[in-house]
C-alpha cells in the first residue's frame, strides 16, 4: 500500500499480529540500484517484525531488477522478491514502468526469467493485472509464465491497466479471476481486486480455486480479516478498527496520515472520522 506502509504503521500491525507475512511498498527503480544502507533502511521495519518479507520491486530494466534483488535476498528475514508489473498510475505507465510492462503480453515471462537468473530459485514472484487495455492479454502471458516456470507465485488484479480503479461490476471480476485460474496450471494465484469483507473474500477463493487472496485498503475497515480468513481471530470489523485504530496511535500516527487512515477505516461521514477532523484541528 504506497504511502501507507511507513514505520509506525508497520509497528502498529505487528503490535497487533494482524499479519503473518509483509509485502512491502514498491522500490521503483530507474538508473541505478540505490545503496545498500538505503534498501536495508527501506526494509528494516519489516524485517523488525521477525515475519517474513517480501519486497517489491518496480522498473523495466531486468538487470537493476536483479541486481537489487540479489542484494536485499542476502537480508535475514527477506523471503522473497516481488515485481510489480501492474500499477496503473498514470505517472509510472509514463516511465514504462508497472503497468507498462503489460502493452507487451508476450515479453513479460522472458523478462521474469532474466531477473529470476539473479536470485535463488522460488524467490521471484510477479504482480499483475489482467491485462493493459484488454483482460484477454492474460491468455498470453499467463500460460507462458506457468511454462517457464521461473515464478513462485502471480498476485493477479482483475482489471486492466486502462482501467485503473474504475468501478466495475462484480460480475467482471469474478469470470476473470476464474478464467485466470484456469489458466495457470504450474504456479499459486492470489487474486485481488475489491476484496471487502470475509465472505466476499472466502467466496472468490471457493470460486476460483484461487491459492489466496490479497487486500490493500479495503483491508483497513477489516484489520483482524486476514486472520479470520487463516481461522486465527474472532474479532469482527467494528472492534477490529477501534483495536487498530488505538494502536496507531500508540504507535505514534498522527496529524494527516491518522485521519488519512481514519478515512480509510470508517469513511469520510462517519461520526467517528468527523470527531476526529475537529480534534485534529483543534490540537494542530
Amino acid at each position: 500500500m504506497e504511502g501507507i506502509g511507513r514505520r509506525e504503521f508497520v509497528n502498529a500491525v505487528s503490535a497487533l499480529k494482524l499479519v503473518d507475512r509483509w509485502m512491502t511498498p514498491f522500490i521503483r527503480l530507474t538508473e541505478s540500484v540505490p545503496s545498500a544502507g538505503k534498501l536495508t533502511d527501506f526494509v528494516r521495519p519489516y524485517l523488525a517484525s521477525g515475519l517474513p518479507v517480501t519486497v517489491q520491486l518496480m522498473g523495466n530494466d531486468p538487470r537493476l531488477l536483479g541486481k537489487c534483488g540479489s542484494f536485499l535476498q542476502t537480508l535475514p528475514g527477506v523471503e522473497g522478491i516481488n515485481l510489480n508489473m501492474g500499477c496503473p498510475s498514470n505517472r509510472v505507465v509514463h516511465n514504462n514502468s508497472g503497468g507498462a510492462m503489460l502493452k507487451h503480453p508476450e515479453k513479460i515471462a522472458d523478462f521474469c526469467a532474466e531477473v529470476a537468473s539473479f536470485l535463488k530459485p522460488g524467490k521471484l514472484s510477479v504482480k499483475l493485472r489482467t491485462g493493459f487495455a484488454s483482460p484477454e492479454d492474460m491468455e498470453i502471458f499467463i500460460p507462458a509464465l506457468s511454462a517457464q516456470k521461473c515464478i513462485s507465485k502471480i498476485f493477479l488484479h482483475y482489471r486492466t491497466v486502462k482501467e485503473t480503479y474504475s468501478p466495475l461490476p462484480r460480475q467482471y471480476r469474478d469470470e476473470r479471476l476464474k478464467h485466470a485460474a484456469a489458466l495457470c496450471r504450474n504456479i499459486p494465484l492470489i487474486v485481488n481486486g475489491d476484496i471487502d469483507s470475509y465472505h466476499d473474500a472466502a467466496g472468490l477463493i471457493r470460486l476460483t480455486g484461487a491459492a489466496g487472496v490479497m487486500i490493500a485498503r479495503n483491508w483497513l475497515k477489516d484489520p483482524y480479516l486476514l486472520l479470520r480468513l487463516n481461522g486465527k481471530s474472532g474479532i469482527l470489523p467494528e472492534e477490529g478498527r477501534d483495536k487498530f485504530f488505538t494502536q496507531l496511535r500508540n504507535s505514534g500516527v498522527k496529524g494527516g496520515a491518522l485521519l488519512e487512515m481514519a478515512k480509510m477505516m470508517w469513511g469520510s461521514s462517519h461520526p467517528r472520522f468527523r470527531n476526529l477532523i475537529n480534534e485534529v484541528n483543534f490540537t494542530g
